[in-house]
């Protein structure tokens, strides 16, 4: 078979894997009409073509899992079409909520290069195993986001670059070097730490020296530049172009290829050093859009990520529950560099700049794994969990009581005691485990995830933080540090950790393992109830908080681009631990 056609036999699935979470997503957020058919187990979609003919499709009902969420399977069937094209289809479903037009264009577009991308994803297997090399997980286990519908869209990136650069692949490339003028620059570091003293550890002496030599050989002096790392792809497609001015007139000076390897993490602009020899990853812009949103690296980022890192570490060291064995790990964010204030340019904001953070492997102790919370829901060829061994090995009621252990307490207890919050979902909480047994968990992508509870921190501690640019805002419906209220940040932990991070795996576990999801969330609520007990003064703090209360408030996540809501949206569910508390653990499936 040509190369160019080897995605063809995964096509099929891959769109109807597409399909199959538009419709989800959008029908859980109230935005399609139709009706459950409950004698055929399936969906009624009904829709409008353009000339406003009726339409009607259906799709088969897995079940119902927690947070009222309705499960689909299979593919979407309408008359006369045995795989329904993704254009006409979305049109139809969602023309009643009259979309802007270029809106839907570029949602359909989305959707189109998602369904595209993920058959050339399938064309690969993972190689990666529960020993293998963590950077090796982190790339190969995971199915991209299991809720929003663009799941791979990855806009910018041709099949070649989708080969080249996509996780999946597992392909080690170098960076491409950069040296820019200090007075066109700023960095951010931890005070301790020197910007170019730090480079040169992360480098190492000979590699800095060559780069350093570089800069010379074009007649510069050395001292007048700091070094920056830039992801290939940016530097063919927004650099070059965006920036030739300043490589014009010696603002920036191009070095050519590093000669460390790296490997794409699941956030696709996040690097593992493939060396795994202790240096940080790295997090850098890229100029393309995935599950809607743009992945360039924003300037108040990257000024906010070591005070963010330094303030949490002390949180973490000081706080006598979170130090007991070091319950949560926080992947430091020490240093960064971006485009000084002043020198910012109109339509290149956030594409010139670097984040340095801990590698996952820096936190571990002797024995322990570190394991991408990602690849807890991965299937293998046989579609038993990936992590099917683990639970073999110590009892599947046993694994997930410690994997709620090792989770739930350390964020619960960071809202409860210190109002902060993190944007724990699983691409950024990483489990560390001990004989495959859960231990305790890893948080990064700092300076992305933080919020804070009004009155409830030190709030002077943070005033140093940057915002994100008004114009950057807008296009955020959920951007800003702060919550107002305790019931904000309550639906908020719930709706991250529970509903988009364990709730896929609660799903999985019955669907694939045999372990029933209620038995899941009575574990949890205990869990919960179980961290309460050990903090008896905070007891009018927990009923404040209500965490096993009847319903929570969540963010209509997938709906917002499409019908560019400028605030959050959001939609009232019921809570899966509110009818789990009183219900006892029985073992059960495959326990």
């Amino acid at each position: 078979m040509p190369h160019t056609l080897a995605f063809l036999p995964h096509y099929a699935a891959a769109h109807a894997r597409t399909l199959r979470q538009f419709i989800e997503a959008f029908w859980n957020e109230g935005c399609l009409v139709g009706a459950i058919e409950p004698e055929q187990s399936r969906l009624r979609l009904e829709g409008r073509d353009e000339h406003d003919a009726p339409l009607v499709y259906h799709i088969d009902i897995a079940g119902h899992s927690a947070f009222d969420r309705l499960r689909l399977s299979g593919e979407v069937r309408a008359a006369g079409s045995s795989m329904p094209d993704i254009a006409a289809t979305v049109s139809a479903l969602v023309r009643h909520l009259q979309p802007q037009a270029e809106a839907l264009r570029r949602f359909v577009a989305e959707l189109q290069q998602t369904a595209l991308k993920q058959a050339w994803s399938m064309t690969t297997a993972p190689q990666a195993t529960l020993q293998s090399p963590y950077a090796l997980q982190e790339a190969e286990l995971g199915d991209g986001h299991p809720y929003h519908p663009c799941f791979r869209s990855r806009i910018g990136f041709s099949i070649d670059e989708h080969r080249r650069y996509g996780p999946e692949f597992a392909q080690a490339f170098t960076l491409t070097w950069l040296a820019i003028d200090r007075e066109a620059s700023e960095t951010h570091q931890l005070p301790e730490l020197d910007y170019d003293t730090f480079m040169r550890s992360q480098l190492g002496t000979e590699e800095y020296h060559r780069l350093l030599g570089r800069i010379e050989a074009q007649g510069q002096a050395p001292a007048r530049y700091r070094l920056l790392p830039v992801h290939p792809w940016q530097w063919e497609h927004a650099i070059a172009p965006h920036f030739a001015d300043w490589l014009a007139d010696g603002t920036l000076l191009h070095l050519g290829a590093g000669r460390a390897e790296w490997m794409a993490q699941q956030s696709i602009r996040s690097l593992s050093s493939v060396t795994a020899d202790g240096r940080c990853n790295l997090k850098l812009p890229l100029a393309i859009a995935n599950s809607s949103a743009d992945r360039i690296l924003s300037d108040h980022h990257v000024h906010n990520a070591p005070l963010i890192s330094r303030w949490l570490d002390a949180i973490c060291r000081d706080d006598a529950f979170l130090a007991d064995g070091q319950r949560l790990a926080v992947l430091a964010e020490p240093a960064g560099i971006t485009v000084a204030a002043q020198r910012q340019r109109s339509g290149a904001y956030g594409m010139l700049g670097a984040i340095w953070r801990s590698a996952p492997e820096s936190v571990l102790t002797q024995g322990e794994q570190v394991f991408p919370m990602t690849a807890l829901t991965t299937l293998t060829g046989a579609g038993e969990l990936t992590i099917g061994p683990w639970l073999a090995r110590h009892g599947t009621e046993q694994w997930v009581a410690a994997l709620l252990e090792a989770s739930v307490p350390p964020l619960m207890h960071l809202m409860m005691e210190h109002g902060v919050l993190l944007e724990c979902h699983a691409q950024n909480t990483l489990l560390i485990l001990r004989d495959g047994l859960p231990r305790r968990i890893a948080i990064r992508d700092l300076p992305g995830g933080l919020h804070y509870l009004q009155g409830a921190t030190n709030e002077a501690q943070l005033a140093g933080l940057r915002t994100a640019p008004a114009y950057r805002n807008a296009l955020n419906a959920s951007a800003g540090f702060m919550f107002d209220s305790t019931t904000e940040a309550r639906d908020y932990l719930l709706e991250v950790l529970f509903f988009i991070n364990l709730g896929e795996l609660a799903w999985r576990l019955e669907r694939h393992h045999g372990y029933a999801e209620t038995l899941f969330w009575s574990q949890a609520a205990r869990t919960i109830l179980a961290y309460q007990s050990r903090f008896p003064a905070s007891a009018a703090r927990h009923r404040e908080f209500d965490l096993l209360g009847a319903t929570l408030r969540i963010e209509c996540l997938a709906a917002r681009r499409l019908l560019a809501w400028s605030t959050q949206r959001l939609r009232t569910v019921a809570n899966p631990l509110a009818g789990a508390k009183a219900t006892p653990v029985v073992s059960g499936g495959n326990a």
